[in-house]
């Protein structure tokens, strides 16, 4: 056999392309389905969005914490004086030439807040005319302008805005805390589903492989048939049109499947080099459908269920946070409204005395702006209690559609068992047929296809039991 140059290239392009490719096909690691969801729990889109936000809120609460550490402040003003040439406003008798002569003022600050509404603070600072001699350095230091200030508000007895922020940003954290504990045990949920999902398609697919090869040879066995005149156009145009079915059913069931295990992968953010075993039933799974199979609700009475659906959800306990921070930001609202009065004491160096002073400020009359305020409060106080209560009502219906859903499956459940007795009781009658020669193996494999139907079918409505157990466990905080 002869190689053209053209040839010869092609297959060292293809020797060379799977000598640098086999290194990584080596490398590509397999996974069971705990470790892929663990790794889905860790790099999921949705879950690092929802991170993204808890660590936002961290670092926001760091900044706030952080205004209540010591202060200090260093400023520095170059002062440039400019001395004009006499003019109508200048004085007569000077005569000087213009010159630029430069100063400096510096000024350190610090302060830090002792406690709530207690702040500390002091000032030191040289003007110009403290550098003018620099000849004798005690003299520089007498003249440093030095003070320190006590600041307490004394009424109404409210948050600084810096504790509002801190109040809400906690709040926001808690929040967020909630739903990513929440969110995680969900998405664990969605994956064991897109998983079983994934694994019944396998079986699909190979079924309807099956059904494409006995449809192929049954066109053969046709063909064969009409040659030696035992079958006509209609057996053959039958036999075709079964074929192409056949084929066309393997075609969709495998794209799906392939698009459903890249969405899959995508849902847990898998690198290319990690490969998950689908197997039939993992010791994980075997695990949690054993759990699953003893939850029983039969002798819980509703309002028993629903408490523990009040208590346990994330939405329930963050509706609970927001109205907390509602009534807060009325309770500043009315403070808003009333005297403010502050007390302030402190020491001057440079002076030698000490200073107290009590600060009383009201606003008398402003229009109607502040019960404005305050009714707007309180409609927001009544706008969340209504959202509550909403919320309960929806779970509460959740709840009971969650648990009718349940006895459906089990009545769907024993139904599909059913039919699958019947398709084994047939499959019984028609194996003796095939062994007396009765019926054809084409026959007979369809038989086989067709419990093997039933039987995925059972498993199907087995997945649709255990999946929804594992929603309205987690939904009840079981």
């Amino acid at each position: 056999m002869k190689f053209n140059k053209n040839t010869f290239r092609f297959i060292t392009v293809i020797i060379i392309t799977t000598i640098l490719l086999l290194p990584n096909i080596l490398q590509a690691k397999e996974i069971d389905l705990k470790d892929a969801i663990d790794w889905g729990i860790q790099h999921n889109y949705d879950l690092e969005a929802i991170k993204y936000n808890i660590e936002t809120s961290e670092r926001d609460l760091a900044i706030l914490d952080s205004n209540k550490a010591l202060q200090i402040n260093l400023e520095l003003k170059p002062i440039w004086a400019l001395r004009g040439q006499e003019s109508d406003i200048s004085d007569e008798n000077s005569n000087q030439s213009s010159a630029t002569s430069e100063t400096s003022l510096f000024t350190l600050t610090a302060k830090k807040t002792i406690a709530d509404d207690l702040n500390i603070s002091t000032e030191i600072s040289w003007n110009e005319n403290n550098f003018a001699d620099m000849s004798s350095f005690e003299e520089s230091v007498k003249d440093i302008n030095a003070n320190i200030q006590l600041e307490k508000q004394i009424y109404p007895d409210s948050y600084t805005q810096s504790e509002q922020q801190i109040f809400q940003t906690e709040n926001d954290l808690k929040k967020e805390v909630e739903e990513l504990a929440w969110k995680e045990a969900e998405k664990q949920i969605d994956f064991i589903e897109s998983y079983l999902n994934l694994v019944r398609s396998i079986e699909e697919v190979n079924l309807a492989d099956k059904k494409f090869l006995l449809a192929t040879e049954e066109l053969e066995r046709v063909e064969q048939q009409i040659q030696l005149g035992e079958s006509g156009y209609q057996q053959e145009a039958e036999a075709k049109i079964a074929l192409m079915e056949s084929k066309n059913e393997f075609f969709n069931l495998k794209q799906n499947l392939i698009q459903q295990q890249k969405k899959w992968y995508l849902e847990l953010n898998l690198p290319e080099d990690i490969q998950v075993q689908f197997k039939e039933e993992p010791a994980y799974l075997e695990t949690l459908r054993s759990r699953m199979k003893q939850l029983t609700l039969e002798n819980e009475k509703q309002e028993t269920l629903c408490k523990q659906v009040l208590e346990k959800h994330y939405e329930i306990k963050n509706a609970y946070i927001d109205k907390e921070s509602v009534l807060k930001e009325a309770e500043w609202t009315e403070n808003e409204g009333k005297p403010q009065i502050n007390i302030y004491g402190g020491y001057d160096l440079s002076d030698d005395y000490w200073s107290a002073m009590l600060d009383l400020s009201w606003n008398l009359t402003d229009g109607g702006a502040q019960k404005l305020k305050e009714e707007e409060a309180e409609a927001a106080i009544l706008q969340k209690e209504k959202e509550l209560d909403q919320l309960i009502k929806t779970l509460q219906l959740e709840m009971n559609q969650m648990i009718d859903q349940d006895q459906y499956n089990q009545l769907n459940l024993q139904a599909k068992f059913a039919a699958l007795e019947k398709e084994q009781f047939t499959k019984n009658v028609l194996e003796k047929q095939y062994q007396e020669k009765i019926i054809s193996s084409t026959q007979w494999q369809n038989q086989l296809i067709a419990l093997a139907e039933e039987k995925l079918k059972v498993k199907e409505a087995q997945d649709l039991l255990f999946v929804n157990r594992l929603r309205l466990a987690h939904f009840l905080g079981i």
